[in-house]
């Protein structure tokens, strides 16, 4: 593998010891580890001319490789915890001729895969018993992210839901545990993303009047009889109908609307329950992701005030790291790629965002190329931080949001949801790829710098957190209970 100096060297003899003309090499006729290295780029020396210097590493923005300019003076603990977090940050995504890691695909697959294979798991996971649904959910989601065929795992799939589906309707968390929205979400997204007749496994009928039951006259939902309540339900619960495709008559959406707008903070973002709450990431996308499953997208700005959740969305992403985060004045972490990041395009397709971007897609896919990925595998909240599986998919689901756009294209079906039919509102949605304009590497996720090799992942439907092909297979699937 020849390296700069290499080629120095070559070219200083090449011209020494012969009458002919000063040699040109191109670039990309040679292999180099250095992230600078552009594709059919020529690089002429001659002794003559010993100045011309060697190619540079793309320039990194300001924004990406400092602190703010302007910054509190009064120290607290969440200030200090912030100046060390860009300190923990920095040199990752600033690491010269390295700022933009390649994606570790297939340690990522590796790491994934472990998930699904009981013999692999650590004996920690014991703690998870209760999520067993969500560990499977996270590693086919984000193996299917990373280009992998999952529907081998089918057949495992099924064996594994079948004991946990209750009679009464409904997936608990695992063996012999009370049915819960989360697990049942977690678990109607796995049997859709295998596809086949997996989805036959549910039981319409039972998950029907089970969601009756934790249904709230205020219209939330319980997460599990005695449970609590929060948006989060709701958007599990509004999940598992529209793509079961179950009725809605006898109240079962009523007042769900009211409830959700109702979340919306003074900041901007909206809380679990109405009443104070703080706003936070994960509870807007829950509540967006729940409006857009009822609403077509545009239908958004006449039900929540836009301007207020658009100043707290902006306010989300920091610099230098390019990360996002969940709440005012906390940290970046990488799951809130998802959480606030896949708020972005149910929100630029509210506004009708026919290019362009909301958000600086360049510092997001820093943050994750750089400071997210583990060398052994998997990715995390931030360096400092192990990976795993709940970080993986939501990282990638991330990922996967920079390198595409998403529009919304309405139709005779897809349109604002009908008291008693289910929702469909959430087959509207459209997406295609995109480049996220990284400065110095405008081609990328497509190439690397004159190399074949591709970072590009698939994209993710906005509203489910699955594949688009596998929420259309899904809508095939429930079209004969219509």
């Amino acid at each position: 593998m020849s390296s700069p100096s290499a080629l120095f060297e070559e070219l200083l003899e090449s011209s020494l010891n012969s009458d002919a003309p000063p040699k040109k090499i191109s670039i990309s006729s040679y292999k180099t580890t250095s992230s600078y290295t552009t594709a059919g780029a020529e690089y002429p020396f001659h002794p003559g001319n010993p100045y011309v210097p060697p190619p540079m590493p793309p320039q990194i923005p300001d924004v990406f490789r400092s602190y703010p300019v302007l910054r509190d003076t009064y120290q607290t603990k969440s200030q200090k915890d912030q100046d060390q977090t860009v300190s923990e940050v920095l040199p990752h995504i600033t690491k010269r001729g390295n700022a933009l890691p390649a994606l570790k695909r297939e340690k990522h697959i590796a790491f994934l895969e472990s998930g699904l294979d009981e013999e692999q798991l650590p004996d920690y996971m014991v703690s998870l018993d209760a999520s067993r649904p969500w560990i499977v959910y996270w590693c086919l989601t984000g193996l299917s992210l990373l280009g992998v065929d999952i529907s081998r795992y089918r057949n495992k799939v099924i064996s594994t839901f079948t004991p946990i589906q209750n009679a009464t309707g409904g997936f608990g968390g695992g063996h012999g545990q009370m049915s819960h929205l989360a697990g049942t979400y977690a678990a109607v997204l796995s049997l859709a993303s295998v596809g086949g007749s997996a989805l036959s496994l549910v039981n319409r009928i039972s998950m029907l009047k089970w969601l009756h039951s934790i249904k709230n006259p205020n219209g939330s939902f319980k997460v599990c009889i005695g449970g609590e309540t929060d948006v989060r339900g709701i958007y599990c619960a509004l999940t598992v109908i529209s793509l079961l495709r179950l009725p809605t008559d006898n109240g079962l959406l009523k007042k769900t609307t009211e409830y959700l707008i109702s979340c919306q903070t003074y900041e901007g973002g909206f809380a679990a329950t109405p009443g104070g709450n703080e706003a936070h990431g994960g509870y807007t996308f829950c509540a967006l992701a729940a409006l857009a499953i009822l609403y077509p997208p545009e239908k958004l700005k006449e039900l929540i005030d836009m301007d207020a959740l658009l100043r707290w969305m902006s306010a989300r992403q920091y610099g230098p790291e390019g990360g996002l985060s969940g709440r005012t004045n906390k940290l970046v972490d990488g799951c809130y790629s998802t959480w606030i990041g896949g708020c972005w395009p149910l929100l630029e397709a509210a506004l009708g965002c026919e290019t362009g971007s909301l958000w600086n897609r360049e510092g997001l896919v820093r943050y994750i190329m750089a400071a997210t990925q583990n060398d052994k595998g998997g990715l995390r909240d931030k360096p400092s931080k192990n990976s795993d599986f709940y970080h993986t998919n939501y990282v990638l689901l991330g990922l996967s949001g920079t390198q595409h756009r998403h529009w919304y294209e309405a139709d005779e079906e897809t349109k604002e949801w009908e008291e008693g039919l289910p929702p469909m509102a959430p087959f509207g949605w459209k997406v295609e790829e995109t480049t996220p304009g990284v400065t110095g590497w405008e081609t990328w996720p497509d190439s690397r710098w004159g190399d074949s090799k591709t970072d590009r992942v698939e994209a993710a439907h906005p509203v489910f957190n699955i594949k688009h092909e596998m929420v259309e297979e899904a809508r095939n699937w429930a079209e004969s209970f219509l």
